[in-house]
C-alpha cells in the first residue's frame, strides 16, 4: 500500500444543552473476572499481587475513581465449596463432590480486599449445581462472602448465563419459569443465610440479574421479568453479557469483526433495543456485566494484538456514546488470548490492556461526562472512520479519533488521516496517542507515550520515539487538526 495523508473534517457542536446528564455510572470501564482465577489475580489481603494491583491503580488514576469487580462467570457455576482444601481453588474437591469440576475453600475469600481500596465487589452465587452440592455450596459460603465484602460491596449476582444450561446442565425444555423458580427459591435461601451472618448487610440487597449470554438469549430477559413478579424488585442491574463472536467462528477476522466500527455499532444496537424492551417491566439500569472480543476465551491473533486494543476502545466509547449502557465488565480469565494482563507466570501486561486505559482516560469521570459520536465528514469511510466527543456541563472538553484501518508491520508506508476537529476558537488541545508498530503486534505498544509492562510491575515508563502531551492549538475559526496513523487512536483534551 502506498503511502498516503486524507483529510476528514469532524462536524459537531461545540457546546450541549447543560440540562443534558450522562446517567452513566462511574468507572465505566470495569472488570469481570472468571471466578476460579480471581485468587491469581488478586492475591490475597496480606499478600497481593502488585502487578495487577499497579495496572489497575493505572486505571482508577485514567478514570477518576475505583473500579468495580464482578468475580464470576462460567466457574461460578461450577465453583463446589470444600471446607478441608489448603488452597483457595482446586480442580477436584475429593471431600465434598468428587464429581465437581471446580471447588474453592475458605482462603478464596481472602482475595476480596486485594486490589487498590475503594475497589467495589460483586460475588456471582452457584446456582446450576442444582443438587445437595450445590445447595451446601451455597449455605456455607454465603457468610464468607458477605464477611468479606463488608464494607465493600456492589451487588451480588446468582448465576451466570442461565440461557446456557439448556441441554448441558438442564434439559433442552428449560422455560423461563423454571429458571425463575430456581433463581427465586436460591435467592429466597441466600437471603436467609446473609440475615443470619452479616444482618447488617440484609437492608439494601441489590441484585445483578440475570446475566444471560447474550440479546438473543434462548431465556428472553422480558419473559424473565414478566415471570419474577416480586422476586425481581431487587434488581438494580440488568446484566446481559456481549461478545463480537467466537474464537473459532468462520468469518471472524481483525478488519471486519474487531477493528470496524460498523461491526460494533450492530453488536451495541442489539442491546440497546434490548435495554428499551425491558424498560416496561423494571426501571433497573441495563450493564454489560460481562464481554470481550471472541467468545472462547478470545483467539490468539486476533484478540492478544493491538487491534484488540483498538477495538476495546472503540467498543467503549459507543457503548458509552448510547447513554443507555451504564457500565462495562471487560471479563479476565487467567490464560486466555483476550485477558488484558496476565497476573501470574508468565506475568506480562497484553495490548488490550492499553485500549482499556485511552477508553478510561476519555471516559474520566463517567458519571459527569455526556458522550457523542462525531461524524467524520463525506470523505471517510464509516467502517474505519471513528470519532467521539466528550461534554462536561454541555461543554466540549474531549475528542476521540480513531482510524481503524488494518496496518500490518512490515507492510509497505503506513497511511494516515488527518482529522479537522471543529471546536472553540483559538483553544489549545493536549493529544495522547494509542500506538503500536502493526495492528498485529503484540509488543511496544504505548499510550501518551509510555508503557506499563511487566519489566517496571504495570508502573508508567516513558519509551524514548513517543510523543507525550502533543500540543495542537484551534485557529481563530475553531478547526483544530490531528494527524492519526492506520491503526491508531488519539484522545484529545482541552488544555
Amino acid at each position: 500500500m502506498a503511502k498516503y495523508t486524507a483529510t476528514a473534517l469532524l462536524m459537531l457542536p461545540t457546546a450541549l444543552a447543560a440540562s443534558q446528564a450522562s446517567g452513566l455510572f462511574s468507572s465505566y470501564v470495569s472488570l469481570s473476572i472468571e471466578l476460579i482465577g480471581f485468587p491469581q489475580w488478586a492475591g490475597t489481603r496480606d499478600s497481593r499481587n502488585e502487578f495487577s494491583n499497579n495496572l489497575i491503580d493505572n486505571l482508577v488514576k485514567a478514570q477518576g475513581s475505583p473500579l468495580v469487580v464482578r468475580v464470576g462467570g462460567n466457574s461460578a457455576d461450577r465453583a463446589i465449596f470444600d471446607a478441608s482444601l489448603t488452597t483457595p481453588t482446586a480442580s477436584s474437591c475429593k471431600n465434598a463432590d468428587p464429581g465437581a469440576w471446580q471447588c474453592i475453600g475458605t482462603s478464596f475469600f481472602d482475595s476480596y480486599g486485594a486490589f487498590p481500596e475503594g475497589t467495589r465487589y460483586s460475588h456471582n452465587f452457584n446456582l446450576a449445581t442444582w443438587n445437595s452440592s450445590g445447595f451446601n455450596t451455597l449455605e456455607a459460603t454465603v457468610p464468607l462472602a458477605c464477611k468479606a465484602l463488608r464494607g465493600q460491596l456492589e451487588y451480588f449476582e446468582v448465576g451466570n448465563e442461565p440461557d446456557l444450561y439448556i441441554g448441558s446442565r438442564r434439559a433442552q425444555d428449560y422455560s423461563v419459569a423454571q429458571y425463575v423458580s430456581e433463581w427465586s427459591n436460591t435467592t429466597s435461601r441466600f437471603e436467609e443465610y446473609l440475615h443470619e451472618a452479616c444482618p447488617d448487610m440484609t437492608g439494601n440487597i441489590k441484585y445483578m440479574f440475570p446475566s444471560v449470554s447474550s440479546p438473543g438469549s434462548r431465556l428472553r430477559v422480558p419473559g424473565i421479568f414478566n415471570a419474577a413478579g416480586d422476586a425481581a424488585k431487587r434488581v438494580t442491574q440488568v446484566s446481559v453479557h456481549n461478545y463480537m463472536g467466537g474464537a473459532t467462528q468462520p468469518g471472524v477476522t481483525l478488519q471486519a469483526t474487531l477493528m470496524n466500527h460498523t461491526a460494533v455499532v450492530s453488536s451495541i444496537g442489539k442491546h440497546v433495543a434490548y435495554a428499551q424492551s425491558i424498560a416496561e417491566y423494571t426501571p433497573a439500569d441495563y450493564v454489560i456485566g460481562e464481554h470481550n472480543s471472541l467468545y472462547g476465551g478470545g483467539a490468539a491473533g486476533l484478540s492478544d494484538v493491538f487491534g484488540a486494543a483498538l477495538w476495546g476502545m472503540e467498543f467503549s466509547l459507543y457503548a458509552a456514546s448510547t447513554g443507555v449502557i451504564k457500565r462495562l465488565h471487560f471479563h479476565q480469565s487467567v490464560g486466555s488470548p483476550y485477558a488484558a494482563w496476565s497476573p501470574v507466570a508468565p506475568v506480562q501486561t497484553k495490548p488490550p490492556y492499553y485500549g482499556k486505559l485511552a477508553a478510561g482516560t476519555f471516559l474520566a469521570g463517567s458519571d459527569k461526562i455526556q458522550v457523542k459520536t462525531l461524524s467524520l465528514g463525506s470523505d471517510t469511510d464509516k467502517d474505519v472512520d471513528s470519532g467521539y466527543g466528550a461534554y462536561i456541563n454541555g461543554e466540549l472538553r474531549r475528542v476521540a479519533a480513531l482510524n481503524l484501518r488494518e496496518f500490518d508491520s512490515g507492510s509497505q508506508s503506513r497511511g494516515t488521516k488527518k482529522y479537522t476537529v471543529k471546536v472553540s476558537p483559538r483553544s489549545s488541545w493536549v493529544v495522547k496517542r494509542l500506538t503500536a508498530p502493526g495492528a498485529r503486534d503484540q509488543t511496544n505498544i504505548t499510550f501518551n507515550g509510555f508503557a506499563y509492562e511487566a519489566a517496571s510491575i504495570g508502573k508508567p515508563v516513558k519509551v524514548a520515539g513517543r510523543t507525550t502531551d502533543e500540543r495542537v492549538k484551534a485557529d481563530g475559526k475553531g478547526n483544530v487538526s490531528v494527524t492519526v496513523a492506520d491503526s491508531e487512536a488519539v484522545v484529545m483534551i482541552r488544555a
